[in-house]
């Protein structure tokens, strides 16, 4: 196991489970918790698939406030530091492996947005989420706005960042925020087995194929992204049959 300030790293087989480690309620000491860099040379280790989760009760409560009022006396400092949380949200969103976020407790603010950049949620019957910047007249500052939108369409979304209000579990799985709901003591495992089964016996190269093409998709027009799939389909082809002569 790694240890940085505030977060640990470990690996499990062929998964990275990277916690954020400031309890009790995994407050953000930095919109970037964690480098780029250092998050690179993690997934290096033939990670397979990436577990973001909090230590102990909560997932994370967000921004810690009194910090960031502070980073916002200095407006380049502010403008900075949110910057490096954006791009670290994005890395993460455009990685090549399933990345699931395994939530209990309180999912706020910031932590929500980290949450909103992996692929799959799971979470505890006892999972709490908002952003509750609008009760500081802010609003989410590194992607959550477009990837809350991106989920549960523009007229939710609408309701949730003007409001505040806290949604429950059962309420966020029928707005499509998250795609699991379990028990409190079992999620962790869930999440690790959940993504095992994905990825366990596949090459590497199939799973990053795999979660490209799904981004593309995405993002591209439909000619463009399937062209692509073409090209990828036949480099992994032509992979399967030169092993087969060598076999």
């Amino acid at each position: 196991m790694s240890d940085k300030k505030n977060i640990t790293w470990e690996v499990d087989d062929s998964l990275g489970i990277l916690t954020l480690n400031n309890p009790p309620e995994n407050y953000l000491i930095n919109p970037e918790f964690v480098s780029i860099d250092q998050l690179k040379s993690w997934l290096k280790e033939n990670i397979k698939g990436l577990i973001i989760t909090g230590a102990g009760r909560h997932f994370s409560g967000g921004a810690d406030l009194n910090n960031l009022m502070e980073l916002a006396k200095n407006e380049n400092d502010l403008f900075t530091n949110l910057s490096k949380g954006n791009d670290l949200l994005n890395y993460i969103d455009d990685l090549e492996i399933p990345v699931v976020a395994a939530i209990s407790g309180v999912c706020f603010g910031g932590g929500l947005e980290i949450a909103l950049s992996c692929d799959i949620r799971i979470c505890t019957e006892r999972s709490m989420f908002a952003f509750p910047e609008i009760n500081h007249d802010l609003i989410p500052g590194i992607g959550g706005v477009a990837r809350l939108e991106r989920l549960t369409g523009k007229k939710t979304a609408m309701d949730i960042l003007f409001s505040g209000d806290t949604i429950n579990a059962r309420k966020a799985l029928e707005l499509k925020i998250v795609d699991y709901v379990i028990p409190k003591y079992g999620f962790l495992e869930f999440s690790k087995n959940y993504l095992n089964k994905l990825v366990e016996n596949r090459p590497i190269k199939v799973i990053n194929m795999l979660m490209r093409s799904l981004k593309n998709s995405r993002e591209l027009e439909f000619t463009e992204a399937v062209k692509r799939d073409v090209k990828m389909f036949c480099e992994l082809a032509i992979d399967e049959a030169k092993k087969l002569k060598n076999e």
